[in-house]
């Protein structure tokens, strides 16, 4: 079977499963005396000329920007792919969002010898950008590609800027600007494995930094330092932008141990003003990272923020707080408060306007995730959100994927949480 048969197969079964929850009446509605061998052969030649109809409309829907079936008893997906990159260092998939299904690879090199994962972003205008190794182990390069209707990958060509980062920094997290105008990366620190032929463990030996990439020209801008009173190194949590191009909002994490666990490290500081969103303007050309102005800090209103993204008006933070008792297992302390919330909170007067989503964690003595366990991951419009939970403290059965749907959360494959990055 090709891959066009194979999608093709998967949105016409996607479909019929959607027609299995519809109420579908005969064309000649029986008498209610009626016997049934009656009205039966009317009614399958109702139901045949109907399930063609509605297979037509809905394998239509499946379609970016048809307002995309997810399968029986789910609501429509906003967007009909998503892209995921695995803990392994594999390149990326680009998978169904109705049937998880990939339907193509991302064609980035792949560095098997270096640390460092890929990790994406999308614009509102459709384009993708992945920060991937190069081979050699000398930094990482951008790349920026789209999507077609049925989920394959046009366009795919290295953007302009050269090699980011170096040897011992990897990619941490990516935002690109509503235009694809300007890509934003935050880089963390590596330990040195310089010659080593296996996955080098993040150390969080130095400060994280972040890097601006004009995608037209390769214009690069830097910011760095000015941060220390949030710890000893402070970790780039996650980064998106407001106001077009003009404000990049990204979310301080102060970290008080150099561990093995790159930014989850930041699990032990101690809660309580350790972790703030802050901004930065673009066009100043670089700087420190406290040179822009403080939008929301950790307190006992926001005791634990784990993720803060910036609406693309910027009246709006989206944050995912998490609060409550730590839960761990027999002989293993837990990491994290259990009740998460995912709450959109005014930049204007810091107040809770709404919550999105809410959750138990359960036991979090074990997480896995590059580089962070717990990710809100935004469209390229800001309005629609992936929830990533890679735990694994209860039989590995407590992690979670999937995007957020007035206050339910659909499963997204893989279901389990355990990801490097995911983007759509």
């Amino acid at each position: 079977m090709s891959k066009t048969e194979e999608r093709l197969a998967d949105a016409l079964g996607a479909a019929a499963e959607v027609m299995r929850k519809r109420t579908v009446r005969p064309l000649v509605i029986p008498e209610r005396r009626r016997s049934h061998r009656a009205w039966a052969v009317p009614l399958a030649a109702a139901l045949a000329v109907t399930l063609v109809v509605g297979l037509t409309e809905v394998t239509a829907r499946w379609l970016p920007g048809g307002g995309n079936g997810t399968g029986a008893g789910t609501p429509p997906a906003p967007h009909s792919y998503y892209i995921e990159a695995d803990l392994h260092q594999d390149r990326p998939v680009v998978r169904s969002t109705a049937t998880g299904n990939v339907t193509a690879t991302v064609p980035v090199p792949v560095a098997r010898n270096a640390a460092g994962y890929a990790v994406m972003g999308s614009a509102a205008n459709g384009t993708f950008f992945a920060a991937a190794y190069v081979p050699g182990g000398k930094g990482e390069r951008l790349y920026r590609f789209r999507l077609t209707a049925s989920g394959d990958i046009i366009g795919f060509a290295v953007a302009p800027g050269g090699v980011l980062g170096g040897a011992q920094w990897a990619a941490d997290a990516l935002a690109v600007s509503p235009d694809g105008k300007l890509v934003a990366v935050s880089f963390g620190s590596l330990a040195d494995c310089s010659g080593a032929q296996q996955l080098c463990p993040p150390l969080r030996t130095r400060s994280d930094y972040i890097v601006v990439v004009n995608t037209a020209t390769g214009a690069r801008s830097v910011w760095r330092g000015g941060l220390a009173g949030l710890g000893p190194y402070v970790s780039v949590g996650n980064l998106s932008w407001a106001d077009g191009d003009r404000e990049l909002v990204f979310l301080a994490q102060g970290c008080y141990a150099a561990t093995a666990m790159g930014s989850e490290s930041c699990l032990s500081a101690t809660p309580g003003g350790n972790r703030e969103a802050r901004t930065l303007d673009p066009a100043t050309g670089g700087g420190r990272l406290d040179s822009g102005h403080l939008l929301l800090r950790q307190s006992a209103r926001f005791p634990y923020i784990a993720q803060a993204l910036i609406s693309p008006d910027g009246s709006t933070i989206t944050a995912m707080v998490l609060s409550g008792r730590v839960i761990g297992i027999t002989g293993v302390s837990g990491a994290v408060p259990d009740t998460m919330t995912v709450e959109q909170i005014s930049v204007a007067t810091g107040r809770r306007l709404s919550v999105l989503y809410r959750r138990h964690l359960g036991p979090t003595a074990m997480v896995s995730g590059g580089p962070n366990f717990l990710v809100l991951i935004p469209d390229g419009s800001g309005s629609h959100w992936i929830l990533d939970g890679a735990i694994c403290g209860n039989n590995c059965s407590n992690g979670f994927n999937g995007w957020i749907d007035h206050g339910r959360l659909i499963p997204l494959q893989p279901t389990d949480g355990r990801l490097a990055a995911e983007a759509w």
